[in-house]
């Protein structure tokens, strides 16, 4: 029997992580609930850091990533350009692992759905990646070109600042959201650019895999 070629075999993968997401939205984000998003287009996307994963034969422990996008309507309409940046201690088993779990290359959820959304992908970029996973104070940097930092929303009349939580049984990415604000939110790349501070964010824990 002809062996399958390695670019199109389906490897069994999966990961636990920490997840923290920004984008131009206002708090909350209608899209979460099917609704269209705040300003009629998208911009923003999730960061990821791995506590325990693999695929194939390669662990995906303890690594990062991020994927941005924007596109010109409700993610579903399609459209989309979009950026993955994975932590450059990557070997490059777990760079061409990542890379193809996050351009929906090897079935599962929730990649392969945002995949079919994107028409434009660009260079993957292998960075050094900064994390910090705690609540409102939660932030991240990759590289040079993305970055979040989360804050606390606050009450407009009192000023008090005020928490949410998210619950969602059938949700693609995350079932329990904890809705917070960014303090600051940038991409800039060549073909991915904008910026989002005092807009929605959220952060929690996931499960992905086949």
């Amino acid at each position: 029997m002809k062996r399958q070629n390695r670019d199109s075999e389906t490897f069994k993968w999966g990961y636990k992580a920490d997840i923290i997401t920004a984008c131009n939205c206002d708090w909350g984000c209608p899209c979460n609930f099917n609704a269209k998003p705040t300003n009629d287009f998208c911009e923003g996307g999730w960061a990821f850091k791995i506590k325990n994963g693999s695929c194939g034969h390669a662990t995906l422990d303890g690594l990062g990533f991020v994927w941005m996008a924007k596109w010109p309507g409700a993610i579903h309409e399609g459209g989309g350009t979009a950026k993955i940046w994975i932590d450059e201690n990557a070997s490059k088993d777990q760079r061409r692992a990542l890379e193809q779990i996050l351009k929906g290359k090897l079935k599962g959820k929730p990649w392969p759905i945002f995949a079919r959304t994107i028409d434009n992908w660009l260079d993957t970029s292998f960075v050094p990646f900064e994390w910090k996973f705690d609540g409102v104070k939660s932030h991240y940097k990759a590289g040079t070109e993305v970055q979040a930092a989360l804050e606390p929303m606050s009450n407009p009349v009192t000023g008090q600042e005020t928490s949410a939580k998210i619950v969602l049984p059938d949700a693609l990415v995350c079932n329990e959201l904890y809705v917070t604000s960014t303090k600051s939110f940038s991409v800039f790349t060549d073909g991915l650019k904008f910026a989002a501070p005092g807009k929605n964010a959220w952060y929690g824990s996931v499960k992905h895999g086949n």
